[in-house]
């Protein structure tokens, strides 16, 4: 691995030793925070000596930069290779909207402690700020272009904006659950199944209404809910 960050090694032994470092700072990270998440803490951890770290890293900074990345990268991969599994099931709009959900949903959450971290110290460092907007960027793109694969089934006269606002809606509501940034007053608030399938259901309901007909009674959808939640 090779960042502006960090210097990467040739050899095979310092390579594993490297590797080492990152993985003893990814799990002080997820554990304990960034408060503890020292280069000493990392060298007991990793039994890479402090001056074998300084041979990689000029700072606590610049190993946050370096372990940023490569976590996003990793996330990115995992992301990516969710969204071409559920390709492969070619499913039909009213099972494809739940199925990304939960993958959207429960890829944050599995990932919820770093990110927080990261996303704090974006607030201060520009860097951590520019690679973690990139990410999310790539995550809501992924998203966006499988459920615009069945846009033929949208009834919405606008498919892309629509499924720009439902990624938009969704991340933010999961965010807001799982505290990714801003206030933490409401992190685990609610039920998170109940979360995800009033979650799928708005989405669907956004996609699939024909807006352009007379509205029906207040609580007719385009669908049958367990349409939506039978899997």
């Amino acid at each position: 691995m090779s960042t502006p960050h960090a210097r990467a090694p040739k050899q095979d032994r310092s390579r594993q030793s490297f590797e080492r470092m990152l993985d003893a700072a990814g799990e002080i990270l997820a554990k304990d925070g960034v408060a503890a998440l020292t280069l000493a803490a990392v060298s007991r951890r990793s039994k890479v000596s402090i001056g074998s770290i300084y041979c990689r890293v000029d700072s606590k900074g610049d190993l946050l930069r370096a372990l940023h990345a490569r976590i996003l990268d990793r996330m990115d991969l995992e992301f990516g290779a969710a969204m071409n599994r559920l390709r492969r099931k070619q499913l039909p709009l009213i099972e494809l909207v739940p199925a990304l959900v939960r993958e959207l949903a429960n890829f944050h959450r599995r990932h919820a402690p770093a990110l927080g971290a990261f996303i704090e110290l974006g607030a201060t460092d520009e860097v951590i700020r520019k690679v973690g907007k990139k990410h999310y960027l790539q995550i809501a793109m992924d998203f966006r272009i499988l459920l615009l694969e069945r846009r033929a089934e949208f009834s919405h006269p606008a498919p892309q904006r629509a499924a720009d606002a439902c990624f938009s809606v969704i991340y933010g509501t999961l965010a807001r659950f799982l505290g990714l940034g801003g206030s933490q007053d409401a992190v685990g608030e609610g039920d998170w199944r109940l979360l995800l399938e009033d979650l799928s259901t708005m989405m669907a309901a956004f996609l699939m209404a024909d807006l352009a007909a007379p509205p029906g009674p207040p609580d007719r959808l385009p669908f049958k809910p367990d349409q939506l939640h039978s899997n």
